[in-house]
């Protein structure tokens, strides 16, 4: 039934009702492969939204802005913003302080954060822009 539906997320006939529904009962492969598609409506990018690596390659693609992330809530998709130049800079101040050495090393990678994120960053040994690998 997987592979039934992997198919039917990347049929460019499909129409828009039928892709709805697909969102609609989507695990996170299928939702994926859904955000391939080139002809996804607002609406339905939204609903992709809510499985993360779907939410991470719409941000990457810039099918995604600042206002459809919650970065509480979503702070891979919100660092993807970021790496992007998308992501707004009270989010790069939240991510900054997230106890996670991993998400830290990868905020002070991001390009054109605030003057104090770069601070805050060089601040910290473990996150340092100059020790962070890129």
């Amino acid at each position: 039934m997987q592979h039934a539906l992997l198919g039917l997320a990347e049929n460019t006939a499909l129409p828009p009702e039928l892709i709805d529904q697909l969102i609609a009962t989507a695990d996170a492969d299928v939702a994926e492969a859904v955000a391939c598609r080139s002809d996804l409506s607002r609406v339905q990018l939204a609903a992709l939204s809510r499985f993360e690596g779907a939410a991470i390659r719409l941000a990457h693609e810039g099918r995604l802005t600042a206002d459809d992330v919650d970065p509480a809530a979503q702070p891979r998709v919100a660092l993807a913003l970021l790496e992007e130049r998308s992501g707004r800079p009270e989010w790069a101040r939240l991510l900054a302080a997230d106890p996670l050495v991993e998400t830290r090393e990868k905020v002070a990678a991001c390009p054109g954060l605030p003057h104090d994120v770069m601070q805050t960053l060089g601040y910290d040994p473990k996150s340092s822009p100059s020790t962070t690998k890129t």
